[in-house]
C-alpha cells in the first residue's frame, strides 16, 4: 500500500523568542487571557491557540505549517512590542490521519501483533508502533490516526507500513 493518503490535521509548535514573554504583556498588549500560570491567545486568521508559558516561550496549537506558526509567533511579538529577531520554532507531535478503504478486523488483528490491542474504549486497534515511536490508532471502518510522532513524513511511514502489515496477515476485510 505505497499510495495511501496521510493528512497531517495539526502539529503543535513551540517558538522561543530570544526575549522572554511576560505574561502580564500578554495580556496588555496582546488580548491575553491568563489564570496566571500562562496567557492565551486565540488567534483567528489562521485559526490558531497561542499559549504563553512561565519559561516566555510561545506555543503554537492547532495548525499544521511551520512557515503559519512562524509567522503567528512573530505577529504575537510585534504586538508585544518585542523583536522576532532570533525567533527559533521547534516542531512538536502531529497528529496525522488517514482511510485505508477496507475493514480492519480489530480482534484479529489484536491476536496476530503483539504490539496490537482492542482499545475497547474507543473501540479501535490501538498499535504501539515502537519501529516510528509513535501510537496508531485503527477503527473497524478502515479510519485511522497517527498520534505521538513529530515528523510528518514518520508519521506517513508508520501508517503505511501498519496497513501493509495487516493486509498482509489477512486483516483487513
Amino acid at each position: 500500500m505505497t499510495d495511501l493518503e496521510v493528512n497531517i490535521e495539526t502539529q503543535t509548535f513551540r517558538a522561543i523568542p530570544s526575549e522572554r514573554v511576560e505574561i502580564e504583556e500578554a495580556v496588555k498588549f496582546a488580548n491575553a487571557r491568563s489564570n496566571g500560570e500562562f496567557a492565551v491567545i486565540e488567534h483567528q486568521d489562521p485559526h490558531a491557540l497561542v499559549v504563553i508559558d512561565k519559561d516566555g516561550s510561545i506555543l503554537i496549537h492547532g495548525i499544521s505549517n511551520l512557515e503559519a506558526a512562524t509567522l503567528i509567533a512573530k505577529e504575537i511579538l510585534l504586538r508585544i512590542g518585542l523583536s522576532e529577531k532570533g525567533l527559533a520554532l521547534e516542531s512538536g507531535e502531529v497528529l496525522a490521519s488517514f482511510s485505508i478503504g477496507r475493514a480492519v478486523l480489530i480482534g484479529l488483528a489484536a491476536e496476530r501483533f503483539k504490539h496490537a490491542e482492542h482499545d475497547l474504549r474507543l473501540d479501535a486497534l490501538r498499535i504501539s508502533a515502537k519501529r516510528h515511536n509513535c501510537t496508531v490508532l485503527l477503527f473497524n471502518n478502515g479510519k485511522g490516526i497517527v498520534m505521538g510522532q513529530n515528523s510528518r513524513k514518520v508519521a506517513e511511514m508508520a501508517a503505511s507500513y501498519w496497513v501493509t502489515r495487516l493486509s498482509e496477515e489477512g486483516a483487513l476485510a
